[in-house]
């Protein structure tokens, strides 16, 4: 029978990318141009790259690390409801890379490339600006008109430039590695198959 494997590994990884992840988006505050946007927001990079090693329990600690980090930006409410947001920018190409088990996490093909151009760079990070300058104006922090023409393309681009610049180089280096390790998940949850008794 198959269960959802859930112990010490699970919450280190949870706990480790909570760190980063949080350490990071206040890293990303030197390079805030606007309220919750930055240039370059390396958080990002942490998010995808945790997320497509790491699965489920990269996501979950992004969502804390969001919560955390993103102090420097907004209330906890906020943050609350804008880690659903967040997590989408590493849930997303993680879902792809979990499915499509030919394409490799190292990005050392042309598919796998590309497929992180596309689920990453492009789609991950925007859903992502699409739905946090959402949730700003949801709480009252821009208007819909500042999230339409300025705020959901200065996010896009701040957090594009930190998948691509940031993401490709750790998962070409540091994938082989990491998949070495007792932390790596196969699976996107963790499965294991249970003895019969």
């Amino acid at each position: 029978m198959k269960r959802i494997e859930f112990g010490a590994k699970q919450i280190a990884i949870i706990v480790v990318t909570t760190a980063v992840y949080a350490l990071l988006s206040l890293t990303g505050a030197a390079f805030q141009i606007a309220p919750g946007v930055s240039l370059v927001y390396p958080a990002t990079a942490a998010a995808i790259v945790f997320s497509i090693w790491f699965g489920i329990w990269g996501v979950i600690g992004v969502y804390f690390g969001t919560l955390i980090g993103g102090l420097a930006w907004a209330p906890i409410l906020v943050n609350m409801t804008g880690g659903f947001t967040t997590i989408l920018e590493g849930l997303i190409p993680a879902l792809i890379f979990y499915t499509f088990t030919n394409l490799k996490k190292d990005l050392t093909d042309k598919r796998s490339l590309v497929a992180y151009l596309i689920f990453a760079v492009v789609l991950g990070t925007f859903a992502c600006s699409l739905l946090g300058n959402l949730n700003y104006t949801l709480w009252g922090y821009q208007t819909m008109e500042y999230t339409w023409t300025v705020g959901i393309w200065v996010w896009w681009l701040g957090d594009a430039v930190a998948a691509l610049v940031i993401g490709i180089p750790i998962l070409r280096l540091m994938t082989p590695y990491v998949q070495r390790t007792s932390l790596y998940h196969q699976g996107f949850i963790a499965r294991r198959l249970e003895q019969a008794e």
